[in-house]
Order: C-alpha cells, then structure tokens, then sequence
C-alpha cells in the first residue's frame, strides 16, 4: 500500500543543526572529562608500576590482541639475494605471519666471520624498506639504514601497511591499494589490531635474523621513524630480546593524537606512550622529537616524556633512557647521540 496523505509539516533542513552541533560538542566535553579520568587513573598505577611488571606486560599484549596470532604454523621464510655492495649482501625475505600472511622484509647482512648486533630498521607512513635504506629516492629517514651499517650491525627493515599515504593512485609510489583502517576495524573483530598483526611480524623478522650464524642473538636492537617510532616502542614493549630502541618523530600525548590504528580498548587508563615505554625498562631507550616537527608538536610530546623518565626513575633505571628535543624536523636527528645510546648495549 502506498502513503497518498498530504504533508503536515515541512521543515528547513537546518533546522536542527542547533541540536546536531550540541551532540558533537557534547561527545568532545565527554571524551575531554574522560581523558581528565583517565589520566588520574594512571597517575596512581605510576606508584605501582614495577610491582608487577610481567603482569602489566601481559596486560598490554592483551591489549593489543598479540595472542591472536600466537601458536600459527606458518611456512618457512623464504630469502632471495637481490644485490651486493662493500658492506653487506642485501637479501628480500617473505617472513610468515600466519600461513596467509608473508611480510616482506629486506635484509642487509655484513659478511663477517664473528656475530654481529642485529638492528630492525623501520620506515614510517609512506615509506619501505627501499626507502629508508637510501635505495630508492631521496627521503627524510637521514641514512638511518647506512648509519647502522657502518657502526657493523646487520640490518632487517620489514615493511608495513603504510607504503601509501593516500588513496589516489596518481599519488602512490606503489599501485597496490589499501585500506589500512579498514583491515584494523576488520581484525578487531577477531579481538586483534593492526599493530597486534604488524608488531607479531617484526617479531617472527627477529626469530629468523637472530638465528642466522651471522647474528648475536643477544645483541638485538630497533630504531623508528613516525609510524617507524611508535613500532619500535611497541614492539620493544612486547619483546624483551630487543636491548635498545630510538624512536624518533613519534612520541607524544595520545589524547592529541589519537589515531585510529593508535587506539585499542582501555589504553587511555593504562598504556599511553609514557606506559609502553615504561614496559620497555631497565632496558636503553632513546625519545627523539624536533622543536620543527610539522606532524606531531614537541611541546605536547614534553609531558609525556617527563613521566616516561619518572617511570624508568622509579625502575632504578633513570640512566637508560634518554628524552631529545632536538633543533630538527620530521627525521632521525642528525647528531649521533641517539646511535651512540643504544649502541652501548649491543657491544
């Protein structure tokens, strides 16, 4: 049966947008009364951190859904040697994540005759393997891979989700679309994440790496730009193997920067940047933001940084990490500092 009636009443569509508007504001006043909540909340478990530190460990991997991807039988990984040069011999790798899932990664091994420290080298959003490896194109990483190699450790760079920042193929470097929000709203329903997915595959990255004759299983370190940045600290949260970690153009207040793949149930009450890299103590860490920065504002990144040295301070740890504000921008610093740090604990 079809309506026939007459119209009672017609409206402006505007009409409403008084109301429309006060529901957006409300959300925002709520979400800021929260992360007021929020940050007391963890303010008190500061006092306690280091009481139970596995536990809070376990917690965090939770968190994330990590164990979603634990206990897979996955093939082999699977090396190709692409090229040489006067440091090492530069290899491609697919390192299984589940038996669906080969992360690509590269691999620059020294040839050496004693073991050498390992370093995960990770690219940022928009970048590769090839591109913080000064392989391909100019780009922002400061020779971050390079850096590594001359100081002799070997060096795997994985690649995540992020060689595109955009959805226009007129703007990709790689023609091969994604949607990297979509695959994390689409994992979370197995209670997993996309940083649950991506830290797993930089992890079985080590598992391989470390068992090579040519590596020191007990030297393992990682160093990060921007997206790279936030990986090294997650991933050094969750794996103890790494002994050091630079993450650099990342750290920072994540009530500010609240990204969706950065967001993961509860984590405002117990793990912002500050509690990840608490979960990372006693062992060296070096945090690099740029007073330049044009992605992410150092001055928010100043608090957080402060209670992150607060918790290595009640660790007994106060000498092992390192907050740099630097006279720089969106890249790895240009000093040596940082490299320095961390290298001290692959000796």
């Amino acid at each position: 049966m079809i309506y026939r009636g007459n119209s009672i009443f017609e409206d402006n569509p505007s009409g409403g947008d008084g109301h429309r508007r006060s529901y957006v504001r409300g959300i925002e006043k709520y979400i800021q009364r929260k992360n007021e909540e929020a940050r007391r909340v963890r303010d008190v478990a500061m006092a306690s951190f280091y009481e139970d530190i596995e536990n809070k460990r376990r917690e965090y991997l939770d968190m994330l859904g990590l164990s979603v991807f634990s206990g897979e039988s996955c093939p082999a990984t699977e090396r190709e040697l692409v090229g040489s040069d006067d440091v090492s011999d530069i290899y491609r790798l697919k390192v299984y994540i589940t038996p669906e899932i080969p992360m690509y990664a590269m691999l620059f091994l020294p040839r050496v005759s004693t073991p050498v420290p390992l370093v995960v080298a990770q690219h940022g959003g928009g970048g590769t393997p090839e591109l913080c490896s000064d392989l391909v194109g100019l780009n922002n990483y400061n020779h971050m891979v390079r850096r590594l190699l001359d100081r002799g450790a070997a060096v795997i760079a994985p690649q995540l989700l992020l060689w595109s920042l955009t959805e226009e193929p007129r703007q990709r470097m790689h023609d091969i679309p994604y949607n990297r929000q979509m695959t994390g709203a689409r994992l979370s329903r197995f209670g997993a994440s996309i940083t649950a997915l991506e830290v797993t595959g930089i992890m079985r990255c080590i598992d391989y790496a470390s068992a090579l004759p040519e590596i020191d299983p007990e030297r393992v370190g990682m160093i990060g730009l921007s997206y790279g940045g936030y990986f090294t600290l997650h991933t050094m949260a969750a794996d103890t193997r790494i002994k050091a970690g630079y993450a650099a153009g990342v750290f920072n207040d994540r009530d500010k920067y609240d990204w969706t793949d950065w967001c993961y149930k509860g984590s405002a009450y117990a793990f912002q940047d500050a509690e990840v890299a608490a979960l990372c103590a006693p062992r060296r860490l070096y945090i690099s933001v740029g007073r330049e920065d044009a992605v992410f504002d150092y001055r928010t990144a100043e608090p957080e940084g402060a209670r992150a040295v607060a918790y290595y301070r009640e660790a007994g740890a106060e000498d092992s990490i390192r907050f740099s504000v630097w006279d720089g921008g969106h890249t790895v610093e240009d000093s040596d500092d940082g490299y320095d740090f961390i290298f001290e604990a692959l000796k």
